[in-house]
């Protein structure tokens, strides 16, 4: 199993303000990005896991540690984005934020990044 991600993103009215056009919420798992996806946009990726393992019986839950990155060409929109996706994803009872980045604009892409860390209890 996989973090709920999009779910709980694309069930966010504040969210899909900020990240859908259409019939597309611009969010993406890791590596799933079109080469040039319309901004502002969210990637996301596994960065560690662990089963939680019992004696008696195989893992029923991993505990995952997921990376949010959020790509804009508007400086202004990076905490308002960062806000709403921190509260879609923490309205479930499995996910933490556990580490805030601070705001970057890359150098080759010349757009503004902002992310954070969240830990997730997932049921196998």
């Amino acid at each position: 199993m996989t973090a709920p991600i999009f779910a709980l993103l694309n069930a966010s009215d504040e969210v899909k303000s900020f990240l859908k056009s259409g019939n597309i919420l611009r969010t993406y798992e890791f590596g799933l990005a079109p080469d040039a996806p319309i901004k502002p946009y969210l990637v996301w990726q596994d960065i560690s896991g662990d089963p939680q393992n019992n004696l008696d019986c195989p893992a029923r839950t991993d505990h995952l540690t997921i990376q949010i990155d959020i790509y804009t060409t508007d400086p202004m929109q990076l905490s308002l984005i960062k806000e709403a996706v921190r509260k879609a994803l923490e309205l479930n009872n499995s996910c933490t934020v556990t580490s805030l980045r601070g705001n970057e604009r890359e150098p080759e892409t010349k757009l503004y990044r902002t992310g954070f860390d969240s830990n997730w209890f997932v049921d196998r």
